[in-house]
């Protein structure tokens, strides 16, 4: 079997025992059980797979990925806690009390539990179970993203359109800092287009009359071609000086 024909297969069979199973762009399977979700790197599994056979393949990483899933009997610490920025239909699609905040246009704030392997939403039950206020938890995610930094860097000298230069799970998210709103203000201005296509990526551009086909043009394949499967929205939105926000594209 090669390798594309056992990766196709394996996310089949563990789509059986799974909430959802997909493959990244890093040659690793994300699985999801509820809110709780791990990544698991395929290239391994194919190896052990030639030597073991399939079902038996199978079987070992089934165990192995309920058995992470099942060690973290989630406790809330707010040391762990971020914001992240999630498109509004994303909760509606599973019947959980998560902990939102509107943000702007169709997107919103939600709040999740970075614990290595597994990564988890906060749920309201777990405020009230840990003893946590809505404010504490806001106020601590909010100064945890902010210890975070990185580089609004153009994608072309010619254009003024800016990308994170590093690649990180919060990459989006980062629009909520302090740190990059300086950046993208003290770049562009307060007048701007933005992006944010999945988890990783955020998409800023100058908005001017003079250049807006062009960039939305430009913004659109961008979109397009991210390959990050934690989606967040197609949209490119108008920030513009009055703080205002509207969908334009």
């Amino acid at each position: 079997m090669e390798y594309k024909e056992f990766t196709d297969k394996m996310i089949k069979d563990l789509k059986l025992e799974f909430d959802e199973v997909e493959m990244d762009g890093k040659d690793r399977i994300y699985v999801t059980k509820g809110v709780t979700n791990v990544s698991v790197p395929i290239k391994p599994a194919y190896k052990e797979f030639k030597m073991v056979g399939y079902n038996n393949n199978l079987k070992n990483y089934i165990k192995i990925i309920r058995d992470i899933l099942d060690t973290y009997k989630f406790k809330l610490d707010l040391n762990n806690v971020f914001p992240l920025i999630k498109q509004k239909t994303y909760e509606k699609s599973i019947d959980k009390n998560f902990i939102t905040k509107d943000l702007f246009c169709d997107l919103q704030v939600m709040y999740a539990s970075d614990m290595g392997e597994v990564f988890r939403f906060v749920l309201e039950e777990d405020l009230i179970n840990s003893g946590i206020s809505l404010n504490a938890l806001e106020e601590k995610s909010m100064n945890n993203l902010n210890k975070m930094t990185n580089i609004l860097a153009r994608l072309d000298d010619s254009l003024e359109i800016y990308s994170l230069k590093f690649i990180t799970d919060y990459g989006a998210s980062l629009f909520l800092s302090k740190h990059m709103q300086q950046q993208i203000f003290n770049k562009l201005g307060k007048d701007i287009l933005l992006c944010m296509p999945s988890a990783s990526t955020l998409l800023c551009a100058k908005y001017r009359e003079t250049t807006f086909k062009t960039y939305t043009y430009i913004l659109k394949q961008l979109i397009t071609v991210d390959n990050d499967v934690n989606k967040i929205s197609n949209n490119i939105y108008r920030r513009d000086t009055k703080g205002e926000y509207l969908i334009i594209a």
